[in-house]
């Protein structure tokens, strides 16, 4: 089974040699060296780069986006895409503690170290003696220990196909000066890592008698919080403010839910809804302003129908007019001249709508019969007419002639629409026509002096406050003889909890799981906190404010209990910005590992740096102190004094930074493995999850049990309360 597996480990980093170089005259690039490459592909700084789950190929770790480089290949599949290692230009740097010299091996265009190469140097001291030294473990760095004071070169012997460091000069530090170094080099994402053998800080090994959580009972109900005010005897009298007007509790808001104020600076238009001639907006009077319409059709007119018109006002106003019908024009088309025999006509056809009517023209009456007379008038002529005209007897009018009038037709037809109220008028009008009834106005509605037009009426708040009558009044605080609290209240910037009955509670009370100590005068003692990590990664940092939070304490890292890696905890800049933001206090606590001093300074330095990076913090910087995995970390065998060593070197790097330290463990753990007599000078946070903190030492913050329970955060959360 051993041969199979180192068979299929052999073919698969041949498979992804073969893929990177094509032939072996290029460097090989390996696992470690991967994040680098990376880096220098996306030209994005470490702190741009997305976390990236690492890939498992057969016992090889890779980052996955460095992987799909590795297998993206050109059009004809022959060759792989890549970087070769010696376009890296490697950069040599150089700290030192105590007696010691730390030599990290760094890609210059990232600033990360660059692991899984044994890089080789030859470091020469004043003597002009020279020892080599390799990076055996191939982890960038090479750690000399116990190495005199003084000035030493260091040279570069051995790149491995990278492009070489120059020489440069290092000096060892005699003595340790618990000052920050520089280590943001060193720092790893958890993408980087095999947590699970290196985060211990939830392996339960810190679980003795001292965090045990208990189950509290309450001792007081929860109520929320009331004020009411109390007032003398005697009727109230109703404040007024600076415009002389009655103070309600409420303000009135217009439809657009904006409080309204006497004057308007801009609106969509004018409404008077109650039909008292003023704007229900800006209280304006509705006829003070002389329209400027533009008038836009909305049914035409025809000769017989009726036409409606909309008017629209720049302020917004908007009205509908008739528009009256044009009535018919007619011209006479053609004509038939009637006769003795037959009737004649005239048709005459509409000159707008093409419509036609036809007149009659009568028959032309028989010609006159001429008889000879009875009597023959010797002194007539003969052949004269006896038919001439008398004035006295006129001929009759012949029909049609130059004086007769011609019929009138069918005539002009009248108005078939009148208005017959405003809504019957809509519905019969305007609907049809695609207007909707909530966007015009009645005829002759009017509106106050034009208005800039926004989308929402904007108040002018230096004017009079438009109050809500029907809300409950504001009266005169000279009444007002005290209140009555129920809930939580901040008075003075002092906390109490008043019962449901208004008495404010005091000595050790647990209310809603949560044990809290008040003076005699109900002041409670101390803030309320929560100790966040990765492992709250959804927090709703405002919710957490509005539950009575004053502050948090954020884990910024840890060292790795199985290698001694330095890590970053993935959560710690979105907790300090979330919590920032919310307006809680802020302090960061680091899950340290350290084995020496030396390492220590550096656990200090580094969270100093993350401090720096998110813009400072408000409370101390913590190193936590427990054991790791459940008794596996690399730091649980030391001794009290060695542990006691380590947490001073730590605490007073932070004091010379000039933040303020702080030491956090259990109980039990002070007592053993710690000689607290040494470290007065630092702030103390003490876990004991109890009714009442059992340590007889003076502490500062008190983590009373890990199963709190808070608005915003899922599960359960460490709680405190802080004296500071």
């Amino acid at each position: 089974m051993r041969n199979k597996r180192r068979l299929a480990l052999t073919l698969a980093l041949c498979l992804v040699a073969g893929s990177i170089s094509g032939c072996s005259s290029r460097a090989k690039v390996t696992e470690d060296m991967i994040p680098t490459v990376t880096d220098l592909r996306s030209g994005a700084s470490v702190a741009e780069e997305p976390e990236t789950e690492p890939a498992e190929v057969l016992g090889l770790a890779m980052n996955t986006s460095y992987l799909s480089e590795l297998t993206r290949l050109d059009g004809d599949n022959t060759e792989a895409v890549g970087v070769e290692a010696k376009d890296i230009h490697v950069v040599m740097k150089a700290t030192s503690v105590e007696k010691d010299l730390k030599i990290k091996f760094v890609n210059e265009k990232n600033g990360r170290v660059i692991t899984g190469t044994a890089f080789a140097v030859e470091v020469t001291g004043a003597d002009k003696k020279a020892k080599s030294y390799t990076d055996e473990d191939k982890d960038g760095i090479i750690h000399i220990k116990e190495i005199e004071g003084g000035s030493y070169k260091v040279s570069m012997k051995s790149a491995d196909g990278y492009q070489s460091s120059s020489d440069i000069t290092a000096t060892v530090k005699d003595k340790i000066e618990y000052a920050v170094v520089d280590v943001t080099d060193e720092i790893k994402k958890e993408s980087e890592i095999n947590v699970s053998k290196e985060d211990g800080a939830y392996g339960g090994g810190n679980t003795d008698s001292s965090t045990i959580d208990v189950t509290l009972t309450d001792t007081v109900e929860f109520v929320e919080s009331t004020k009411t005010p109390i007032y003398a005897e005697g009727e109230r009298k109703q404040k007024t403010d600076g415009f002389g007007q009655p103070m309600y509790a409420k303000q009135r808001v217009d439809k657009f839910g904006t409080p309204m104020y006497a004057k308007v600076l801009s609106e969509p238009y004018h409404i008077d809804e109650n039909g008292d001639n003023i704007c229900d907006w800006c209280q304006g009077k509705m006829d003070s302003h002389v329209h400027s319409y533009t008038e836009t059709v909305v049914t035409a007119a025809t000769c017989e129908a009726v036409g409606v018109k909309e008017l629209k006002c720049s302020c917004g106003d908007k009205k509908i007019e008739e528009i009256p019908a044009t009535g018919h024009n007619y011209v006479e088309s053609s004509r038939t001249e009637p006769t003795v025999d037959k009737e004649g006509e005239v048709v005459k056809t509409c000159a707008n709508c093409g419509s036609s009517v036809t007149e009659k023209l009568p028959k032309l009456p028989a010609p006159p019969v001429t008889e000879p007379p009875a009597t023959s008038d010797p002194s007539v002529p003969s052949g004269t007419d006896t038919g001439a005209q008398n004035p006295a007897n006129p001929p009759a009018q012949t029909p049609g002639d130059a004086a007769g009038t011609q019929p009138t037709g069918e005539g002009e037809p009248t108005a078939a629409l009148r208005f017959k109220g405003f809504e019957r008028f809509l519905s019969e009008a305007i609907q049809p026509a695609g207007v909707l009834a909530d966007q015009v106005r009645l005829v002759g509605t009017t509106a106050p002096t034009s208005l800039p037009v926004t989308e929402k009426v904007v108040y002018d708040t230096s004017s009079a406050p438009i109050y809500d009558t029907a809300s409950e009044p504001v009266y005169e605080e000279q009444n007002i003889v005290g209140y009555k609290y129920t809930g939580w209240q901040t008075i003075d910037g002092k906390t109490y909890f008043y019962d449901k009955n208004g008495n404010c509670v005091t000595g050790t009370q647990v209310i809603q799981g949560v044990q809290y100590t008040f003076d005699t005068g109900g002041k409670r003692s101390g803030v309320i906190g929560i100790d966040v990590s990765k492992y709250q990664s959804s927090i709703n940092w405002q919710q957490v404010k509005n539950a009575g939070i004053d502050f948090v304490i954020i884990r910024c890292g840890y060292r790795g209990y199985g290698t001694g890696v330095l890590v970053e905890d993935p959560m710690f800049r979105s907790h300090v910005s979330g919590a920032k933001a919310a307006g809680l206090r802020v302090g960061v606590y680091f899950f340290s590992q350290a084995i020496t001093e030396a390492e220590a300074v550096e656990e200090a330095s580094m969270a100093i740096s993350l401090v720096k990076k998110v813009g400072g913090i408000n409370l101390p910087i913590a190193i936590d102190s427990e054991y790791a995995a459940g008794g596996a970390g690399r730091a649980d065998g030391l001794s009290k004094s060695q542990r006691t060593a380590i947490t001073r070197a730590f605490c007073n790097t932070i004091a010379n930074s000039g933040y303020t330290p702080m030491v956090y463990a259990s109980k039990s753990w002070f007592g053993e493995h710690l000689n607290v007599s040494s470290l007065s000078g630092y702030r103390i946070w003490v876990a004991h999850y109890a009714a009442s903190c059992g340590y007889t030492g003076h502490y500062d913050i008190w983590q009373y049990t890990s199963k709190g329970k808070v608005s915003g955060v899922s599960g359960n959360v460490d709680m405190n309360i802080s004296y500071m």
